[in-house]
């Protein structure tokens, strides 16, 4: 599969009808140090100079020393993350429509404007996934820039917490779950490389046609976890592929006709037919599967592989056939044999109590698209071409489904809803169905850049608003005069704990990775010997278990020696996922990945103990804790109580509130420090986005 470099993309979507025209007015104002100005789009940094794109259309070399101070810092950042003209142009389009939108209901214009305190946090917290340290947040209030606040969502967005963040609303999308599936197959590798995918800022639909036609296992191709994730349960998988994909719910079509959509039985079936032939594991059983055909015994190995193995680890290591001692060698090649392939002896077939439209009992199913132009099926696998025919520009759903998805992440509140489940009657039905139609563009003229995409949201004035504090009902149509208001996810509260905690070098700090359960299973079935392979059972067999997940190695460690990890003062993305059960994070709601999108903001009696009284706030707030001893430097109890706000709230403590805690310290000394700590974490305010 081919795709367009960005140069010649951009150079694409001007020739294309997205409703987006930038011109060079559009461009940024440079200053030089003599005080002229001149417009031009910025192309980026070679040596000593500056390379700029003019309204004639000519490229310009212009040295940076030439440029004022305030010019060449945005020269660096933008070298990082792209010249931001079509980035202003795409937000103010989307504030025009907006704003168009809120004017023909009635609305006069959007919320107030987001003073700066309640800004810095937002964007902290919905960029990165944590509050910002008290020094993050005073370097921001003390900063005169006019152009400050692009800057902070430029550093955000090229900062580790970006994709930190990112990876938990995926890992919820996507139910990334290391080891309750696949009969204790683990999936590491394939969460390692989801976390791999969105530190390179690959584009999406790149990532999402990797994981439909991935061959292997997930240690020779992590992205083979999307479809090994629900093996032995393919109509299920299906079913949620149609959901993250497509936006469309078609899972009680499985079993008859939809009640109240337009989908047949048949349609379930006929779009099912795509993997049809796709076969998972050795055990591949017509009778669990309603698939028929013949499984192929070792995917991706010679014929006859697994029957020489077997038989030469009986004569040369004395393995003995269904002995109970030989269980951990037959669940070491079984797990070799978690392995994706395409096996064209495979068919999807209708079942036998089948009673839609569209078919009949045990007939095959052809592959048929449900919706959108045919699938070019021509030459490649069915997988090539479902994937290509998914990501394909042309296809109605793909750019909507993540482009309302992201939406959904900067706004607290999709265009469409819910998220997984919408027809197109709600599509041409949404509250500001022109802002809709022009984010799908975006999404395609930023050659599904979420990065980009994200940029672009939280340039606009609407994100940048008040947010509405009375959450609209899922009934009613909201017209986005501004984001609404939200609690943390499981995951921020978590992350915003651990930057109170270890400041923000917890932004740096790794996890365990898969790298040692990748390499056991890493083998090359036409090159390797039967002794490189048995010398893959004994690590194996060495640190079978939880403590696989955990084992990492070295690059390039030749040897495979294992490192057990055992920090848990992690991020919420590099701790094992999910969460276990009782856990903080379990408190706070996060997702049990077994369905799509099911994280829980709900309050609870065990969230409000866990903050009272749980250890974690003990030692956030205690005496001997970082954000009382980053106290120190301070001589003033009024200085110590703005102090705890900048470290908490992010904000600056009313007059009264400035009051109440000067009279706390005063009154018990380092004591009244931790109490007002204690106090702010416990308010309603911490865990809120506002």
């Amino acid at each position: 599969m081919k795709y367009l470099t960005r140069p010649l993309l951009a150079l694409a979507a001007v020739a294309m009808t997205l409703g987006l025209t930038v011109t060079n007015a559009d461009a940024r104002t440079w200053t030089s140090t003599d005080g002229k100005s001149m417009k031009a789009l910025f192309l980026g940094i070679e040596g000593d100079n500056y390379k700029f794109k003019m309204a004639t259309g000519n490229e310009i070399s212009v040295p940076k020393d030439r440029f004022i101070q305030a010019d060449q810092e945005a020269a660096e950042r933008l070298n990082r993350i792209g010249d931001d003209s079509f980035t202003k142009a795409s937000a103010q389009k989307i504030d025009t429509l907006l704003a168009m939108g809120l004017k023909k209901e009635g609305f006069s214009s959007f919320n107030e404007p987001l003073p700066d305190d309640l800004f810095v946090r937002r964007v902290y917290l919905d960029i990165i996934g944590r509050i910002p340290t008290r020094e993050e947040f005073k370097e921001f209030a003390d900063n005169a820039r006019p152009d400050k606040r692009e800057a902070l969502i430029d550093e955000l967005l090229l900062s580790p917490g970006f994709s930190s963040h990112m990876f938990n609303y995926f890992a919820d999308m996507f139910r990334l779950h290391a080891s309750d599936f696949n009969n204790g197959i683990r999936m590491d590798p394939y969460i390692q490389w989801w976390r791999d995918q969105l530190r390179a800022n690959r584009p999406y639909h790149e990532i999402v046609y990797e994981m439909i036609t991935a061959e292997g296992n997930v240690g020779q191709n992590p992205a083979a976890g999307f479809l090994l994730r629900d093996t032995g349960m393919e109509f299920d998988a299906f079913a949620n592929f149609g959901q993250v994909m497509l936006g469309i719910d078609i899972s009680c079509a499985q079993c008859h006709d939809h009640p109240f959509d337009e989908w047949t039985q048949g349609d379930f079936y006929e779009m099912a037919a795509f993997f049809g032939n796709t076969q998972r594991s050795t055990g591949y059983r017509a009778s669990s599967a309603m698939m028929g055909g013949g499984a192929i015994e070792m995917p991706n190995a010679p014929e006859g592989w697994k029957d020489q193995f077997m038989k030469w680890a009986e004569n040369t290591k004395g393995i003995v056939p269904r002995d109970q001692n030989s269980n951990q060698f037959r669940f070491f090649v079984n797990a070799l044999g978690w392995n994706v392939t395409d096996n064209e002896a495979l068919e999807t077939i209708l079942p036998h109590d089948f009673r839609g439209s569209g078919g009949k009992p045990n007939e095959v199913a052809n592959p048929r698209t449900l919706i959108g132009d045919a699938a070019k099926k021509g030459g490649k696998t069915r997988r090539e071409a479902i994937g290509e025919w998914l990501i394909d520009p042309a296809n109605p759903r793909f750019s909507i489904v993540i482009a309302n998805r992201m939406w959904d992440r900067a706004f607290g509140r999709a265009m469409l809803i819910p998220v997984n489940d919408f027809s197109n009657d709600m599509i041409r039905g949404a509250s500001q169905p022109e802002v809709l139609k022009f984010l799908t563009s975006e999404m395609k003229r930023v050659n599904y850049d979420l990065r980009e995409f994200m940029r672009i949201l939280y340039n606009t004035r609407a994100y940048q608003s008040i947010a509405t504090a009375e959450e609209p009902d899922w009934a009613d149509k909201y017209y986005f005069s501004g984001p609404v208001l939200r609690r943390m996810r499981a995951e921020q509260a978590w992350d915003s704990m651990m930057v109170l905690a270890h400041g923000a070098e917890i932004d740096e700090k790794r996890g365990a990775d898969g790298s040692f359960y990748k390499k056991i299973l890493n083998i090359d079935f036409n090159e390797v010997t039967n002794e490189e392979v048995w010398s893959h059972y004994e690590m194996w067999n060495s640190g079978r278990g939880n403590r696989m997940g955990m084992a990492m190695v070295a690059e390039g460690d030749d040897d495979y020696t294992p490192t057990i990890f055992n920090d848990t003062e992690l991020r919420a993305s590099e701790l094992p996922q999910p969460a276990p059960a009782a856990s903080m994070l379990d408190t706070f709601g996060q997702s049990d990945r077994r369905i799509t999108d099911e994280h829980n903001y709900d309050g609870s009696v065990p969230q409000v103990l866990a903050l009272m009284n749980g250890s974690v706030t003990s030692r956030l707030t205690g005496l001997s804790s970082k954000v009382v001893d980053d106290l120190e430097e301070f001589d003033g109890p009024d200085d110590k109580v703005r102090g705890v706000f900048h470290t908490l709230l992010n904000r600056f403590p009313t007059k009264e509130e400035l009051e109440i805690g000067m009279s706390m310290i005063e009154d018990y000394g380092d004591d009244g420090i931790s109490d007002l700590a204690w106090a702010l974490m416990n308010s309603p305010e911490f865990l809120f986005i506002q």
